[in-house]
C-alpha cells in the first residue's frame, strides 16, 4: 500500500513525497525515458553476473581482451499499436449462429475396441532342483500373456449446431482483456443421452491350465499308506506324561549302530519289559504288504538315496524310508508273494486320518479322498505304472498323466479347456454436439488500465556465445503512461533455494503468473521526475504457490554518470567515454524485497538506473540478493558482498548507453488521426518489423530481462 508522507508501521518507516513540494532538479518523464511516439534506437554494452565482478567498467574488459563485451540493442515501434480493448460482457460473449456449419440428424461414424482379459498358459511344471530340498517344488512354466481385442464399428446419429462470439464465458472481473482477433479458437460442448449404448463380444479362447486334480498341491494323508482311510492308532500308553505318544528310546545310542550294546548309556526301561531298546507308546501299524523303499531321484546315479534328492513321502514321517525287511524264502533275489517281511510302521503316531470328501461315482454318498490341497506344488508326482520300477516326474507337459500305487489312474495332469470370455463396453449416446468458435485471449491486465492507444510496444535483442556458436535473446517490453510510468508484464515471483539445485533446473529462476498485469516502474508527479523523490510501498500478494510480503522503495537523485558513448572512429580503438552532468541526469534506485510468508525466505532485487535528457537510458544495474544469515556470514550466500546491512548484494545485470538515434513523430497524428497500424499481441511473431518474434512470458524490469541462470555462466 502506498503511504501519503512518512509513517511507521510495524516499526518500519514508509514515505510517499508524491504530494510534497521538491526544490531540486525535475523533467518531464518522456524527456529523460522515452517519448514513444518518436522513433528510438540504442545500443548498449550489456554484462552478465561474471563481468560484472571482474570489469568494473568497459575500459577494463576492453583494455584485456581488446573488444566489445555483447551488445544489446532496444528500439520502440512507433507506428504500431497493441489492441486492447475492452468491451462490455454482454457485447463480449453475445453468440451468433453459424448456419453453414448447423447439420440436422448428422450421422458420426465411430468404433469401440474391446479387449479380453489377458491370461497365461501353463506349459510345464518343473521340480526346482536348485532351492533347498525342504523348499523345492514344481515351477509352473507359464507363457507370455494372452489377449485378444476386435473393433465394433457402428454409426452415431446427432444434431451439430455451431456459434461465434468473441470471447466465451465466464467473462473477465475487471481490467483489460487483450484479444488476438486473428485467431479462432472452439470450444465443443457434447450433450449426452441419459441411457449409454451397450456392446458386447464374447472371445473364444483354448486354454491350458492344471487339472481339477491338482496333484502337485495335494498333501497326502494316507499315513499307513494303504490305500484305505483309518481311525487313529491305539494308544498303550504315555510313558513319560508328556501329552504326546510317541516312540521312547530307553538309551543313548552313542555310537549310532541302531540298537542297545554295552557302549551306550541306559536312560529308562519306560515299558518295563526287562530289555532296554525302544518303547512304543502307542500300536504302530503297518499296511499288510510289503512295502519297497520310497521312490527318489537319484541326482548322482549312485543307486543310493542322498539327503539331497527329492523322494516322495509315502507315510507322512518326513523322512525317506528304504524298503522292508524280507525273508527271500524262494531263493529268488528279490521279495515276492510268501516271503515273510517286516510290516513297520512310520514310527510316529497317527491320528484320524483326513480327506476330503467327494462323491467320485456319483452315488450322492461322499467318498474319503485321501489328501488334502495345499497352497504349495510340493507334492513330488511318481508313475507307479510299472510297480517295480516307479519313476520320479520333475517334468510334466500338456497331456501327461500317471498311476498311483493303488491303480487309480490320472490324465491329462495339465489339460487344455475351451472357455469363452464375454466382455462388454458401454459408450455414451451423443445427443448433440454445439460448437462454439471464440476468439484468442492472449493476455489480461487487471490494474492501472488505460484505453488501449496509450500501450506502446518496445523490443530488447542481444546475443551470447556459448561453446563457439551464437545464441539469439530478446524480449519485448510493452509501456503505457497514466499517472506515473507503468509496465505491463507478467508478474514474476522466486522459488527458493531447495526448490531447485541450480538456476538451470526451472525457467529462469522464477515462476509467473498467467495474466499480464501493469505496475508503476517510475513514479512521477504530474509526469514529472523530481530529485528527492521517495516512495515505499508494502503489501502482501497471494498466489497459488505461496503468499508473499513484498516491500519496494523508490528514491530519485541527480546524478551525473559516465558511460561508453563518445566518438570512436572504428572498432579496433575503445569507445571514449561521455559523461552526462547532474542537472541532466537522475539516477532512480529501485529495491524490491520478497519474503515467503512461512519459511521467511527472502529474495531482493535492487535496480539502479540512470536516465538522460534527450537520451533516455545511459545505465542500469540490477543486484540480486538471497536470506542472509543472522549470526554467522560464513553461512550467508556471497557472503564476500555484504555491505553495511548485513545485506549481500550480487551484480545479476549491467547495461551502458553507447549510442541513441531518435527521430520525431507527429504525437498529434497518433492520437486523432490514428494514423498507426494496429497489431495484435499474438501477431508479433508474425510479423517481419518484429523478426518474426513472439511475445513470451518472463521477469524484467524497465528494458531488461532477469535470469538466474545467468549466475552460473563463465
Amino acid at each position: 500500500m502506498e503511504k501519503d508522507s512518512t509513517e511507521t508501521e510495524n516499526n518500519v518507516n514508509y514515505t510517499n513525497t508524491l504530494d510534497q513540494n521538491l526544490s531540486g532538479n525535475q523533467g518531464h518523464i518522456n524527456e529523460y525515458f522515452y517519448n514513444f511516439d518518436n522513433d528510438v534506437e540504442a545500443s548498449f554494452f550489456r554484462y552478465n553476473p561474471n563481468l560484472m565482478a571482474n570489469y568494473q567498467s568497459y575500459s577494463d574488459y576492453f583494455s584485456l581482451f581488446g573488444e566489445d563485451p555483447t551488445i544489446m540493442t532496444y528500439k520502440t515501434f512507433p507506428d504500431y499499436l497493441l489492441t486492447a480493448t475492452k468491451e462490455d460482457e454482454e457485447e463480449f460473449t453475445r453468440r451468433y449462429p453459424i448456419d453453414s456449419l448447423t447439420i440436422i440428424d448428422s450421422v458420426v461414424y465411430d468404433s469401440v475396441e474391446m479387449i479380453s482379459t489377458p491370461f497365461k498358459n501353463l506349459e510345464s511344471l518343473q521340480w526346482n532342483l536348485d532351492a533347498e530340498p525342504e523348499l523345492q517344488r514344481y515351477k509352473l512354466v507359464s507363457s507370455d500373456w494372452i489377449v485378444s481385442d476386435t473393433t465394433i464399428f457402428y454409426n452415431d446419429t446427432f444434431d451439430v449446431t455451431a456459434y461465434r462470439a468473441i470471447l466465451n464465458t465466464p467473462f473477465i472481473d475487471s481490467g483489460m482483456v487483450f484479444v488476438d482477433s486473428s485467431e479462432w479458437t472452439d470450444t465443443n460442448y457434447v450433450f449426452i443421452s441419459e441411457d449409454q449404448i451397450r456392446f458386447t463380444n464374447a472371445f473364444q479362447f483354448v486354454k491350458k491350465q492344471l487339472s481339477n486334480d491338482s496333484l502337485v498341491f495335494r498333501i497326502n494323508t494316507d499315513c499307513n499308506d494303504n490305500g484305505q482311510w483309518d481311525i487313529a492308532e491305539t494308544v498303550i500308553e504315555d510313558f513319560d506324561d508328556n501329552g504326546v505318544f510317541e516312540v521312547l528310546y530307553e538309551y543313548s545310542d552313542n555310537n549310532n549302530n541302531g540298537q542297545y550294546d554295552s557302549g551306550d548309556d541306559v536312560i529308562q526301561d519306560y515299558n518295563n519289559d526287562g530289555v532296554i531298546s525302544t518303547a512304543y507308546e502307542f500300536v504302530d501299524r503297518g499296511n499288510g504288504v510289503w512295502d519297497p523303499h520310497e521312490p527318489f531321484f537319484d541326482l548322482d546315479s549312485s543307486g543310493t538315496y542322498d539327503p539331497n534328492e527329492p523322494y516322495q513321502d509315502r507315510n507322512c514321517n518326513g523322512k525317506w524310508d528304504d524298503a522292508e525287511n524280507y525273508v527271500d524264502n524262494d531263493l529268488s533275489g528279490d521279495f515276492s508273494e510268501g516271503d515273510d517281511f517286516t510290516d513297520s510302521g512310520n514310527k510316529i503316531y497317527d491320528i484320524e486320518e483326513e480327506f476330503t470328501p467327494k462323491d467320485i461315482n456319483g452315488d450322492g454318498v461322499s467318498d474319503k479322498l485321501l489328501y488334502l490341497i495345499g497352497d504349495k506344488p510340493n507334492n513330488l508326482i511318481v508313475d507307479w505304472a510299472d510297480q517295480d520300477n516307479p519313476q520320479v516326474l520333475l517334468e510334466l507337459g500338456l497331456g501327461a498323466g500317471i498311476t498311483s500305487r493303488w491303480g487309480e489312474q490320472f490324465e491329462n495332469i495339465i489339460e487344455e479347456v475351451e472357455f469363452t470370455d464375454v466382455k462388454q463396453k458401454y459408450v455414451e449416446d451423443v445427443d448433440s454436439l454445439v460448437t462454439l468458435f471464440t476468439r484468442e485471449k492472449v493476455g489480461h491486465v487487471i490494474n492501472n488500465v488505460s484505453s488501449p492507444d496509450e500501450y506502446f510496444i518496445t523490443k530488447s535483442e542481444w546475443s551470447k556465445e556459448t561453446g563457439g556458436e551464437t545464441e539469439r535473446f530478446y524480449n519485448y517490453h510493452i509501456f503505457h503512461n497514466p499517472d506515473h510510468l507503468n509496465q505491463v508484464s507478467y508478474p514474476s515471483y522466486f522459488l527458493p533455494i531447495g526448490f531447485y539445485f541450480s538456476p538451470n533446473e526451472i525457467e529462469n529462476g522464477f515462476w509467473s503468473k498467467k495474466n499480464l498485469e501493469s505496475n508503476v516502474l517510475y513514479y512521477t508527479s504530474n509526469g514529472y521526475l523530481r530529485d528527492g523523490e521517495m516512495v515505499d510501498t508494502s503489501y502482501f500478494d497471494t498466489t497459488d504457490i505461496a503468499i508473499y510480503f513484498i516491500e519496494k522503495s523508490y528514491e530519485v537523485e541527480s546524478s551525473s554518470v559516465t558511460v561508453p558513448a563518445g566518438y570512436r572512429p572504428s572498432l579496433a580503438v575503445p569507445a571514449q567515454d561521455t559523461t552526462f552532468q547532474a542537472d541532466e541526469c537522475f539516477k532512480i534506485t529501485i529495491t524490491t524485497n520478497m519474503t515467503m510468508v512461512g519459511s521467511g525466505v527472502d529474495f531482493g532485487q535492487k535496480t539502479i538506473s540512470w536516465l538522460v535528457k534527450n537520451k533516455g537510458l545511459a545505465k542500469s544495474e540490477i543486484y540480486i540478493r538471497w536470506t542472509e544469515h543472522p549470526f554467522d556470514s560464513d553461512y550467508t550466500p556471497n557472503s564476500n558482498n555484504l555491505d553495511s546491512q548485513n545485506q549481500a548484494w550480487v551484480g545479476l545485470n549491467r547495461i551502458e548507453l553507447t549510442s541513441v538515434e531518435m527521430q520525431s513523430e507527429n504525437n498529434v497524428m497518433r492520437k486523432f488521426a490514428h494514423s498507426t497500424k494496429n497489431i495484435e499481441l499474438r501477431d508479433i511473431g508474425e510479423h517481419p518489423d518484429f523478426d518474426f518474434d513472439p511475445l513470451y512470458i518472463s521477469n524484467q524490469i524497465g528494458i531488461q530481462t532477469l535470469d538466474l541462470r545467468e549466475l552460473i555462466e563463465e
